[in-house]
């Protein structure tokens, strides 16, 4: 990340010590490279908008942990001045925080971060304090060697009374105010032998007046009847009383612009790079293209992407972690030429992007930013905040993931949770405590306005998505209360199992069941369960999913069924090789899949990102297309005829069963556990009494008689040696192995992994 040339500012949660959270100084700050010296910098806090602080000498350092993404970078430089975390702005002189918790946004009467407009080397922040819309420009000059800071301000009429929190200073300072003219005015901060001055240019219809007040320099602004304009010019601590620099300056200053000239559009900043695509071997049932990324480019971006949509001329649109997003041009059936240009720049951990109506949407750690390129030239000019009512707190773990839509056109995202989790009063650590926006999933209107919390119990949800029915799928990743990771069926108000987010006053003794379980050893981490909606894929699979892993850098089948209102599936993985761990995908309308991925910790990925598209050849698809559940034992179908004498054969299968513990320990650290004898961590064999095909030769039924009717019970008690077990039934999970073949002698040599919740009345009709 320290190489990488980000643009004009960067989003981020920023601290002073990276391994406190006591020396963050903003959880949602936009650090802005200011003036003609690039190594200026002035972070605005967009939740209490304010200037949280301001340097010189570098612009944010990040560390190496999690490569960049375990600690918060800290300003590389000499700070200049700073404001506590409290309103920047007040409607009542007190500058009291109205939040119930220390995190979020003012509410909406107090103030409201608008966004930002970019004009060439300049960054125009628009929000509004009471009734007035604020245009604010943040600056730098050196003034006879000394450093200047400025903030430039466009208001609009108000009747409210308004004040602005300045700055820090000592309770002891002296304040001495020296006029220049009827516009212009300076004072003098004084303790013991060191001096600040801070500079004031406007026309007020009556007089500013400055004040110290709660350890802060604050200015009251009168009553606004007409559109306002004025500028604060802060310089540096200096030891002595020198401050006729300032003086000079505002006597030599020009008047105050109007800051709407600054929402214009600049010019183009970055150029268009080239790669050239690679097609992949179309021998098998599905061939992998990459789109080789412009790793090596001039900007250093750090291209590690997390999702993507597509605009409809058919331009896809990648988002990637390191806060950049990219249009890509040259997606075609047969691929050659790709055309990459840098979209936006500084987000914050974006981690997901959804096109609405040719309008991009991008979610990060801070709010869903909707981009504007208000002069069609390829570059967003215009960085509008759609929603952000997030809250942003301490723990690095706590991402903001995914963004879908509802046929209605709702917006659905998930807050991750802190890591190691903390809850109020007890656990390790104030660093991980659990807010009401952590491990849950949110519902959005389309029009940004009324967010609200529609699931309970989520862990590290770093996938999801949503079928024309309006059903919601995601995958969670192991750890306290997961014992392995799993896929998820949403129930819409329910609990979905990890116990800190359960955001109860009781401890849930239940949780919604998962689809599917996915073992350690089968996948780590896995990321964006899919829908199979292309019409393109064969009509077998439509409606069941596929899985992307992050961990293990490959793509499995998910196919599902419904017993008794409940889904259960069964896993397969998919022979095919990809350059990096994977994160999301999408269908584009020319019916293949294309999916982001990028690689960092516990990813056995090659790569740190990559873009690639999965295609269907039309050839067999040589894996199961459904595994159902039946009265007495399991229905393994396939698209091709099976050979009868290979897949009527016992011995071909091998067969075990295990479920899982509900405890506060990190996962089941590989172990799986013995539903025969609770206690056991090895899995019991699976009694295949005997194999019938069907008469089209494409099913095989494995009569297992244990497999009978109702709820599965794979209760195990508790164990003693793990910590706060509840005990529960997870579902059984099944694995199947076997070695079959095709009539045409194709080998079918597969290991699938089904989980049971229920078993139907219905049994295998051949």
């Amino acid at each position: 990340m320290n190489p990488m040339e980000h643009g004009l500012f960067v989003t981020s949660t920023m601290a002073h010590d990276p391994f406190t959270s006591s020396s963050i100084f903003v959880n949602k700050g936009i650090a802005v490279k200011v003036g003609a010296d690039p190594q200026a910098v002035v972070t605005f806090d967009t939740d209490l908008l304010r200037v949280a602080s301001a340097w010189t000498g570098g612009f944010l350092h990040w560390y190496l942990g999690r490569d960049g993404l375990e600690n918060w970078p800290s300003p590389d430089g000499f700070i200049h001045f700073e404001t506590s975390k409290t309103p920047g702005w007040s409607l009542n002189k007190g500058f009291k925080d109205p939040r119930s918790w220390p995190y979020g946004p003012l509410p909406k009467e107090t103030g409201h971060y608008k966004g930002l407009y970019i004009n060439g080397e300049k960054v125009l922040f628009s929000y509004t304090v009471g009734d007035s819309d604020v245009l604010e420009l943040p600056g730098f000059e050196q003034v006879n060697d000394h450093p200047v800071f400025t903030r430039t301000f466009t208001l609009s009429p108000t009747k409210e009374t308004m004040s602005l929190r300045v700055l820090q200073v000592p309770e002891n300072a002296e304040m001495e105010i020296t006029s220049v003219s009827d516009s212009k005015e300076y004072i003098i901060l004084k303790v013991g032998n060191n001096t600040r001055a801070v500079g004031l240019q406007g026309v007020f219809d009556s007089k500013a007046t400055w004040r110290i007040q709660n350890g802060h320099l604050a200015l009251d602004l009168p009553a606004i009847e007409k559109p306002l304009g004025f500028k604060l010019a802060i310089g540096p601590v200096l030891s002595g009383q020198e401050s006729n620099y300032l003086s000079t300056y505002l006597g030599q200053a020009a008047g105050i612009s109007d800051l709407t000239e600054y929402k214009n559009p600049g010019p183009n900043q970055w150029e268009t790079l080239q790669t050239e695509a690679v097609m992949g071997d179309e021998a098998g049932a599905f061939a992998v293209d990459e789109l080789t990324l412009p790793s090596e480019n001039p900007w250093n971006s750090f291209i590690r992407l997390m999702d993507v949509d597509f605009l409809s001329d058919g331009r896809a649109v990648v988002a990637s972690l390191s806060g950049d997003v990219w249009l890509l041009d040259g997606v075609r059936e047969e691929l050659g030429t790709l055309q990459w240009h840098r979209f936006a720049t500084g987000l914050f951990q974006p981690s997901g992007v959804k096109v609405v109506d040719d309008q991009v949407y991008v979610i990060g750690r801070d709010q869903i930013t909707r981009l504007h390129d208000l002069n069609k030239d390829g570059f967003a000019d215009f960085y509008e905040n759609f929603n952000n009512e997030l809250m942003a707190s301490t723990n690095f773990h706590a991402f903001t993931l995914n963004l879908e839509t509802d046929s209605e056109g709702n917006f659905y995202f998930a807050k991750s949770t802190p890591w190691p989790p903390y809850i109020s009063g007890k656990g390790p650590s104030k660093d991980a405590e659990i807010t009401p926006h952590h491990g849950v999933l949110f519902k959005l209107s389309p029009d940004g306005e009324k967010l609200e919390i529609i699931a309970r119990g989520l862990r590290n949800p770093n996938g999801m998505d949503m079928n024309a029915d309006g059903e919601i799928v995601y995958a969670d990743n192991e750890g306290n209360w997961v014992p392995t990771s799993k896929v998820h069926r949403i129930k819409k108000g329910g609990f979905h199992g990890f116990i800190p987010a359960a955001h109860e006053t009781l401890r849930p003794d239940s949780f919604e069941p998962p689809i599917v379980w996915t073992p350690h050893y089968l996948d780590n981490s896995p990321a964006k369960p899919m829908f199979i909606t292309s019409d393109k894929w064969p009509k077998e699979l439509h409606g069941n999913l596929l899985l992307a892993s992050y961990g293990r850098a490959n793509l499995s089948l998910i196919v599902k069924e419904e017993v008794d209102g409940v889904w259960q599936g069964a896993h397969i993985n998919l022979p095919l090789v990809f350059r990096s761990g994977l994160e999301r995908g999408r269908f584009h309308k020319d019916g293949h899949l294309y999916i982001a991925g990028m690689t960092s910790w516990q990813s056995i990925g090659e790569k740190w990102g990559s873009f690639h598209r999965v295609r269907y050849t039309g050839q067999p698809l040589d894996v199961p297309i459904s595994v159902t559940t039946k009265a007495g034992g399991l229905e393994i179908r396939f698209s091709e005829v099976l050979d009868r004498e290979a897949a009527g054969e016992i011995g071909n299968y091998k067969l075990q069963k295990w479920t899982y513990p509900w405890t506060s320990q990190y996962g089941t650290r590989g172990k799986v556990y013995s539903v025969d004898n609770p206690g056991e961590t090895k899995p019991d064999p699976v009694q295949v009494k005997s194999i019938r095909l069907s008469e089209d030769g494409k099913s095989v039924f494995l009569e297992i008689p244990a497999l009978t009717p109702g709820l599965v019970n794979s209760s195990i008690g508790t164990l003693k040696e793990l910590p706060d077990m509840i005990e529960s039934s997870l579902g059984l999970v099944i694995s199947i192995s076997y070695q079959i073949s095709t009539a045409d002698g194709t080998k079918l040599n597969h290991m699938i992994h089904k989980t049971i919740h229920r078993v139907p009345v219905e049994g295998f009709v051949r």
